[in-house]
């Protein structure tokens, strides 16, 4: 094994047998790497395409970052728990994905496509796929919580000008915090738990399970029951679900051909290096701050904070929906019109001929010269 394995690195290093003489070789060969990368970079730069098709995918990576997000929200808009938000969109997601990569496929199948008009089809096949992303925006009412979209002087109907407050006179001895959101109803408003909704006894069941509180100062009927007041909207679910998987189908049915124009877009020497460039600058601007991003919008929203008895703020109890999805939607709309926008422009600026594109078959001073 060894003597197999010593032939095998002489006949790499040209038989080179000492260390320093090894040592020497491979320091000759990256110092040759180094001066050719820069005047590829310097192609790279100048590559007009090229740096459009960059551009439009870092805003799409930071709009796709936003996905990371939407177990949590689906699990709010929906009221499922989080097993069942991630069983929907696995099912969802398997068949988006897998549908568009297959009609990306057959797109590719179509026809003989020169670079430049199928850039042109990407760019139209991406921007059919931003009005779906409206689809999310279809569900469920949201719920009313008592102190918060409405006060307790309001569900009394004692004051309708009053300014919501979680703490107010109807509970204001009960020694009340949002340490723990632990729900309760009483007919179609929420309170946040019962210690808010000012309720002083628990109805138990042979269980010993909580089933109603009763006396409780802040609710119109003077009782409450455990959990939310809103239900399920499964037919919302699935039409919205519907909606935005079709929208991924359309989306990856392109993934092939995106894939393509980025190996045309450069001449052969100089794919190795544009598709690290490619990689490193759209997860650097793109992936990474995506989360940072689409996570300061979601806490801007946030109506009610889990504070422990310490004052030590933790993790967000309670969300303004309706302005949290909306934003939510509407920045990732923008973001796919700015990138579509950059694919656009990419096939505006795409020269006509592929040889321009392909340079020389081995590279050489012909292959620096074609490139863009």
């Amino acid at each position: 094994f060894y003597s197999v394995l010593s032939s095998g690195i002489n006949a790499e290093y040209g038989g080179i047998t000492t260390a320093q003489e090894k040592r020497k070789e491979l320091s000759r060969s990256l110092g040759e790497i180094t001066r050719d990368m820069l005047p590829a970079m310097k192609r790279l730069l100048k590559n007009q395409a090229l740096n459009c098709l960059i551009l439009g995918d870092i805003f799409l990576f930071i709009g796709v970052g936003a996905y990371s997000y939407y177990p949590k929200l689906y699990a709010k808009i929906f009221r499922l728990d989080y097993r069942s938000v991630g069983r929907v969109m696995g099912i969802a997601n398997m068949i988006g994905f897998g549908v568009g990569l297959v009609g990306s496929g057959l797109l590719m199948r179509l026809r003989k496509w020169e670079p430049k008009d199928l850039q042109l089809v990407y760019a139209i096949v991406a921007t059919l796929a931003i009005p779906w992303t409206f689809g999310s925006l279809y569900y469920c009412p949201s719920d009313t919580h008592a102190g918060v979209e409405i006060s307790y002087e309001q569900v009394l109907g004692n004051n309708a000008s009053s300014v919501p407050t979680l703490l107010g006179e109807c509970n204001s001895g009960c020694g009340c915090t949002t340490a723990f959101y632990t729900p309760v109803c009483d007919g179609n408003i929420t309170f946040f738990s019962p210690c808010h909704a000012g309720c002083s006894r628990a109805v138990l069941d042979d269980k010993e399970i909580v089933v109603a509180y009763e006396d409780c100062a802040c609710t119109a009927s003077g009782s409450a029951i455990p959990g939310v007041c809103g239900t399920t909207c499964p037919s919302r679910l699935w039409t919205s679900m519907s909606i935005t998987t079709t929208g991924t189908i359309v989306g990856f049915s392109g993934f092939a051909a995106h894939a393509y124009i980025y190996q045309r877009v450069v001449s052969e020497v100089d794919r190795t290096l544009a598709q690290g460039m490619r990689s490193s600058i759209t997860r650097a601007l793109g992936t990474l701050p995506s989360p940072i991003i689409f996570g300061w919008v979601i806490d801007k929203f946030c109506t009610v904070w889990r504070v422990s008895e310490d004052g030590t703020r933790g993790n967000c109890w309670l969300y303004d929906i309706d302005n949290l999805m909306l934003w939510f939607i509407t920045m990732r709309v923008v973001l796919r019109c700015l990138s579509v926008t950059c694919y656009f422009i990419c096939w505006w600026v795409y020269p006509e001929s592929t040889k321009k594109v392909e340079g020389e078959e081995n590279g050489g001073e012909k292959g620096e010269k074609n490139a863009i």
